[in-house]
């Protein structure tokens, strides 16, 4: 049998996982949709790529994010972390 505390804990890191999913649903490449189903990559009637629920419907619990606003966040994102690196890099070659 195994231990409700542990069973707990797997439960609670699930439901954190879950939030985070949701929290940064509209912002870089999504992973998962708020409702749980996959993300494809979509076009629309101009050409625009989209990343997009399976099952999208326009009712404000589906993902429909831009795919180059999602790429230019992202690059955003890894610009950033390459800075902060950097600073880490050179800080601790001050340091020896």
């Amino acid at each position: 049998m195994t231990d409700p505390y542990y069973a707990d804990m797997k439960q609670h890191r699930r439901d954190a996982d879950w939030r985070e999913c949701i929290l940064y649903a509209h912002h870089k490449i999504p992973k998962k949709c708020t409702c749980g189903g996959p993300i494809r990559l979509g076009t629309d009637e101009q050409g625009m790529s989209y990343y997009v629920c399976k099952e999208f419907e326009d009712d404000g619990f589906h993902i429909r994010h831009r795919c180059f606003n999602a790429i230019e966040e992202e690059l955003e994102e890894l610009k950033e972390e390459v800075v902060d690196q950097t600073k880490s890099q050179m800080k601790m070659e001050d340091e020896i």
